[in-house]
């Protein structure tokens, strides 16, 4: 029986396309999953599933970003020139707003780099996906897009993934979102 073509807008969001669209789209089967050779292709063409990073949050690197921006040189600049014309209100209010901009702009900074870090230790070694028609287990950063990948109870996500048949999923954003209290989200549906 031939397969639907199913037309998709150039600018859809991708969260919004049918199982089917997403199908077509990303050029896999859903029973059969990725051959070896497409998979291969495609760690080639899109790279390794790895978060970038260099390893560990460095604090001195987060302030000098901070400190090395264009506008807080030139606001230096401003309150050397206050202080050197004995303007001494003017440069205190502007390094003031230097020091505040800072602090602020380090702690959010910091916090993101955390959490990334986090996420990156966090992320899962392994994930299942269906190859060649077969459940196989591969390391993470070998997932391509188009792959169809299988989770069990406890599993951590490992790549963006639209769901097409979900049983009884629970989900625990608390890392993502920051909330201590973690808001858990039960879907118990399948799509198809």
């Amino acid at each position: 029986m031939p397969k639907k073509i199913v037309q998709v807008e150039p600018e859809t969001p991708f969260h919004t396309l049918t199982v089917e669209q997403t199908e077509q789209q990303l050029e896999t089967n859903i029973l059969e999953g990725l051959s070896s050779e497409e998979s291969d292709a495609r760690l080639l063409k899109y790279g390794r599933n790895e978060l970038k990073g260099d390893g560990g949050v460095q604090w001195h690197r987060v302030l000098w970003r901070q400190i090395a921006n264009p506008l807080v040189i030139i606001l230096l600049v401003a309150t050397v020139l206050a202080f050197a014309t004995q303007q001494f209100p003017e440069g205190g209010v502007i390094l003031f707003i230097i020091i505040m901009n800072a602090a602020i702009g380090f702690y959010q900074d910091f916090s993101a780099e955390q959490t990334m870090d986090a996420l990156r230790n966090m992320s899962s070694p392994t994930s299942q996906v269906i190859r060649d028609e077969v459940r196989i287990t591969i390391p993470n950063y070998q997932a391509v897009p188009g792959d169809i990948m299988i989770f069990e109870d406890g599993d951590v996500v490992g790549a963006d993934c639209r769901l097409f048949e979900v049983f009884n999923l629970e989900t625990d954003e608390a890392l993502l979102t920051g909330e201590s209290l973690p808001v858990q989200k039960n879907l118990d549906y399948i799509e198809k």
